[in-house]
């Protein structure tokens, strides 16, 4: 629960560079969480909170699994 509250009460302003960040990082093609993260320097688990609001807005959309884990990608305009 230490990390919903942390992660959901968050300041807008920082989860729009966030978000902002993983947008850069899908825009260079599809990835994953791992991927993202070792790109953007969050943890994980940050990631997938962002890409999980991402995915219910409809900014992102998952494209496979590779290795075991989902790919994801920007959806398109």
């Amino acid at each position: 629960m230490r990390d919903f509250d942390r992660y959901f009460y968050q300041k807008r302003t920082d989860v729009q560079r966030q978000r902002a960040a993983i947008e850069q990082v899908l825009k260079g093609g599809p990835s994953t969480v791992s991927r993202i993260a070792e790109a953007t320097g969050m943890p994980s688990s940050l990631v997938v909170w962002n890409l999980m609001g991402m995915l219910r807005w409809g900014v992102v959309d998952v494209a496979g699994e590779e290795e075991h884990e989902l790919v994801y990608t920007l959806k398109e305009v």
